[in-house]
C-alpha cells in the first residue's frame, strides 16, 4: 500500500529540511493509518489546500491504544525531536484513544503525486489516505 498524509506547509516546510523525521497521529477513534501502515511502504506528504510535495519511505511504526493524558504527556515527551508537533498540538488532542508514530527516512520532494481523488471523495475529511500499490508514481513525481 502507499499512503497520503495531509499536513500542514510548516511541517513539510520540516519534513525537507531533514529536521522532522516522524509522523504523529493522534485519534479518538481507530482510524487510519493505527494498523494499517507497514515499514518499506512509500508515504506521500500533501499540503493542506495544496499538492503533494514531499514523499518518504516508512521505517517503523510505534502505536498506542487506550491513551490516557499521562501517557499522551509521556508520547509528547518521547517524541518531541522528531515529531516537532510542539505543546499546542498536543494540547488539543488530549482526550486522544489512538496513537501511531510513523518514522520515515529517504525524503524526496516532489511536483506531483498519485491520484487519490476518488479515495479524497469518499472520505473528503480525512487527513490520512491509503492507496493500492498500483497508485504508486515513484520516481517519476521527484523534482
Amino acid at each position: 500500500m502507499i499512503h497520503v498524509a495531509v499536513i500542514h506547509r510548516r511541517y513539510i516546510e520540516l519534513i525537507l529540511a531533514g529536521k522532522k523525521t516522524a509522523e504523529l497521529r493522534l485519534t479518538k477513534t481507530r482510524g487510519a493509518p493505527h494498523g494499517r501502515i507497514s515499514p518499506g511502504e512509500r508515504l506521500y506528504f500533501k499540503q493542506a489546500s495544496g499538492g503533494v510535495r514531499a514523499t518518504a519511505v516508512v521505517t517503523r511504526i510505534e502505536t498506542c491504544d487506550a491513551l490516557t493524558p499521562e501517557r499522551i504527556e509521556r508520547l509528547e515527551r518521547s517524541t518531541a525531536e522528531t515529531v516537532l508537533a510542539g505543546c499546542e498540538f498536543f494540547a488539543a488532542r488530549r482526550h486522544a484513544n489512538y496513537a501511531s508514530v510513523i518514522h520515515f527516512e529517504r525524503v524526496e520532494a516532489c511536483r506531483s503525486g498519485p491520484d487519490f481523488a476518488a479515495e479524497r471523495a469518499a472520505n473528503p475529511r480525512s487527513a490520512w489516505l491509503i492507496l493500492p500499490d498500483d497508485a504508486d508514481v515513484y520516481p517519476g513525481c521527484v523534482a
